[in-house]
């Protein structure tokens, strides 16, 4: 073919390899996949992430940013004591909070507007050093940490004041409307607690830490927290991108559920007559490390009072108030090789213990109160009765060791079991720990409660039992080299108790044997009323019979009735109980000291109330002395026996108990003194008389214009009245002398000799010989009217136990 053939020749057309271009398409589509998968995997692990496994967290991120939500504090409950008395409430107070972004945004907006113009401005210009002045001296602050908190300009919440009342917070609020500072200072309501009674039963109660979102940091307020504090409100509301309410948007409000009240079984009345007794005891015996009184319903186990020294007022319970602790800071504050630091210890620590209850966190030697139960012990096993007999010769020999009675030689001599325990002789309780045995005894010790706890529902009670340290453990003490143990502790010394293992004891002993768990919650009821819980009394077993117990009041009783404890006669009640004085080693200052108490109960034939009362450390006039500066002797009889019958006679005429008088007793009993001033000579006369008074008249009338002393007054009975018939009734002062150390015969003759009558104060127990007036009521020398009563106080200081 030739060249013009190719030439024209149609080019050929190449049929195109369509099963390559699909093995290339898909190659391309599988590739694309691949790489789109991959590519898309992290995103729907994130978006999963985002939406399922992370949803609740960010949601709530979300509503964070999106919401403002404030709390709504519930309403704390109140406690209350047994008649309804509030002992402790909350109210409505204050947080003054300055917001300093929002004033600076308030100076920006009056700029904007009257900056060019400022006499065309309604109001001044909001200006820092102004506010901060204002502020401080309505709320009481350092006005140039204020105007630092106002310069703070990125903060929304600063808190210039916390806990402020209603009436500091109006005057804030005017203040905003006076300055228009609206939003840049805003008074924030929250709560407060108060306790209108102030320090009374602090230790029980305990308080409210307001730097701790307000929840209980002691006592009830601690151990019922849950039940007090009830439930916060919410009120959640919309807010910008600036973190600004925007309060038309929306709004959720969810109620707070206010707490329940706690109802205690404390009377406000008797707590009172328990803490000044206490308080009364430790100026008089000038005692050292505070005290104790607990007064209890036996038959329940109900605390009626329980009062502690040192104690504090609730509302401000960070200050020191007790004067041996102040005296103690005082001297490390002052000592120049004290540092700051040191004084912070100390005052941590003196806090601690005005704060601590010191009658169920520590521990002591009983003593011989500790008698009642070893004697209930050995009646109810039969080792001893009314006809057994001891001998004391001042002392026994135990294993080679000589222990001393507390009455030295010649001792109580021979005496019976009634006699012993009025005595209380060691060396007869020693024969009675003996008979009884270590196994017996230490049974008694269990059944008793004096190894556990008492399971009363407050604060610091160890839950071991055995309780460590405290008794010695049975194959100690019963093993034969535990006989000096058996000795010691028939006379309460060498174990440690608890005051409520003692006083809860003791109350099995004189109720009829019953061991009642003690307690103070009463009741809870809820906000309307409605009762949630209530206690009942329990009774944990019985450790002796009914006729044991009936024994032990009898023999008791006698212990007032002229033994140890009679300072604590009451004339018109019936009142048992032991005296105890123990030796304890003083760990803070390395040397000994005595603590005195008195375990008393009323009526004794059917006990209404049990009492311990403890003073720790009465100090001594000089190392070694037995007295006191002001002459007392120091011993559970002689002190805290006297201070018990006070505090006995004036629960019992609280709780509306009968007297019941002697012949005796009736011809020295106090009586008011009738006001006999217009009646005639002789119905004046007749009345004195009949109320128990000798009577002298002055002047010739027939009415009586005067008398002394005056209507109202409590005097002995048979002391003489003088009504004045007409003649003029003698206006000058006379001087008050010293009866101190006289009898109650040698006190009234003297004071009447000047014009002047005496009172008994406190127990009546004058009526023994040997007392003697220990002190008086106005000071010697003090010029008064005649007829002025001068109250005495008692002490007989043959006592040693």
């Amino acid at each position: 073919m030739d060249h013009r053939d190719r030439k024209n020749r149609e080019p050929v057309k190449k049929t195109p390899d369509r099963r390559a271009n699909r093995t290339v398409l898909l190659r391309t589509l599988v590739l694309l996949g691949l790489f789109g998968v991959a590519a898309f995997l992290p995103l729907f692990g994130k978006l999963y992430a985002i939406q399922i496994k992370d949803h609740d967290m960010y949601q709530q991120k979300a509503i964070d940013q999106q919401t403002m939500d404030n709390a709504v504090a519930a309403n704390r409950g109140q406690i209350t004591d047994a008649n309804g008395k509030v002992l402790a409430t909350s109210a409505t107070v204050y947080d003054i909070i300055i917001s300093p972004n929002d004033f600076k945004t308030l100076q920006e907006n009056w700029d904007k507007k009257y900056g060019e113009h400022p006499e065309k401005a309604d109001y001044p210009r909001p200006e820092a050093e102004k506010v901060a002045a204002a502020l401080a001296e309505i709320l009481g602050k350092d006005e140039e940490k204020l105007l630092k908190q106002l310069g703070k300009t990125g903060s929304y919440y600063e808190i210039a004041a916390a806990r402020v009342e209603t009436e500091v917070a109006d005057q804030v609020r005017q203040l905003i409307k006076d300055q228009h500072l609206s939003n840049s200072i805003v008074p924030n309501p929250t709560t407060k607690r108060y306790y209108p009674y102030g320090s009374l039963a602090a230790q029980v109660i305990g308080w409210v830490n307001p730097n701790l979102d307000n929840t209980g940091a002691y006592g009830m307020e601690a151990l019922y927290e849950d039940e007090l504090a009830g439930e916060t409100g919410r009120v959640v509301t919309a807010k910008n991108g600036k973190g600004t309410e925007m309060k038309y948007s929306f709004q959720d409000y969810y109620d707070a559920t206010d707490g329940n009240n706690l109802n205690l079984t404390l009377d406000t009345t008797i707590q009172y007559y328990c803490e000044r007794i206490l308080e009364k005891g430790i100026e008089m015996f000038d005692v050292q490390n505070g005290g104790f009184a607990i007064a209890m319903n036996p038959k329940t186990g109900a605390i009626l009072a329980w009062a502690n020294s040192p104690t504090y007022d609730l509302n401000d319970p960070w200050t020191v108030t007790d004067p041996v602790l102040n005296t103690y800071l005082e001297t490390v504050k002052n000592d120049p090789n004290s540092s700051e630091e040191a004084y912070l210890t100390a005052l941590g620590s003196a806090q601690n213990q005005q704060w601590r209850n010191k009658a169920i966190n520590d521990t002591y030697e009983p003593g011989s109160t500790f008698k009642s139960m070893v004697l209930a012990a050995a009646l109810e096993e039969g080792v001893v009765n009314e006809k057994s007999t001891y001998y004391c010769p001042g002392y026994a020999i135990v294993a080679d060791r000589r222990i001393s009675c507390s009455k030295k030689e010649p001792g109580h001599g021979s005496q019976t079991l009634a006699e012993a325990v009025a005595n209380s002789c060691n060396p007869a309780f020693i024969a009675i720990g003996q008979a009884l045995g270590a196994e017996k005894f230490y049974d008694y010790l269990e059944d008793f409660g004096f190894l556990g706890a008492t399971g009363i529902d407050m604060q610091g009670e160890s839950q071991l039992s055995p309780v460590p340290n405290l008794v010695w453990p049975r194959d100690k003490f019963t093993s034969a080299n535990g006989i000096t143990n058996l000795a010691t502790a028939s006379f309460g010394q060498g174990l440690q108790v608890t005051p409520i293992q003692l006083i809860t004891a003791a109350s099995a002993v004189i109720n009829g044997g019953h061991l009642m768990e003690p307690y103070v919650m009463r009741s809870i009821t809820d906000p309307e009323g409605n009762v949630v819980r209530q206690t009942e009394p329990t009774e944990v077993r019985q450790v002796i019979s009914q006729e044991t117990s009936d024994r032990c009041r009898a023999i008791l009783e006698k212990v007032v009735d002229g033994g140890t404890g009679k300072r604590a006669y009451v004339p018109g009640y019936r009142i048992g109980g032991k005296t105890g004085s123990s030796e304890t080693l003083d760990s803070r200052r390395g040397i000994d000291h005595t603590i005195v108490s008195f375990l008393g109960f009323a009526p004794a034939d059917d006990p209404q109330v049990i009492v311990l009362l403890m003073y720790d450390n009465p100090k001594p006039a000089s190392p070694g002395n037995n007295l006191t500066a002001k002459g007392y002797y120091i011993s559970g009889g002689n002190m805290a026996a006297m201070m018990a019958g006070e505090l006995l006679s004036n629960v019992l005429d609280y709780m509306g108990v009968e007297k019941s008088y002697t012949e005796a007793e009736k011809a020295k009993i106090d009586v008011t003194v009738p006001n006999l001033v217009g009646q005639t000579a002789q119905v004046g006369q007749e009345a004195a008389a009949g109320a128990g008074f000798t009577v002298r008249t002055v002047g010739e009338g027939d009415t009586v214009t005067a008398q002394i002393p005056v209507g109202g007054a409590v005097i002995p009975s048979g002391s003489e009245v003088v009504l004045y018939l007409g003649a003029d009734k003698p206006t000058d002062l006379v001087t008050v002398p010293d009866v101190r150390g006289k009898t109650s015969a040698g006190a009234q003759q003297t004071l009447a000799q000047y014009g002047l009558y005496l009172k008994i104060g406190g127990s009546s127990s004058y009526m023994s010989d040997q007392a003697v007036v220990a002190s008086q009521s106005i000071n010697v020398g003090t010029s008064v009217e005649r007829g002025t009563v001068v109250e005495c106080l008692f002490a007989d200081n043959t006592l040693v136990d």
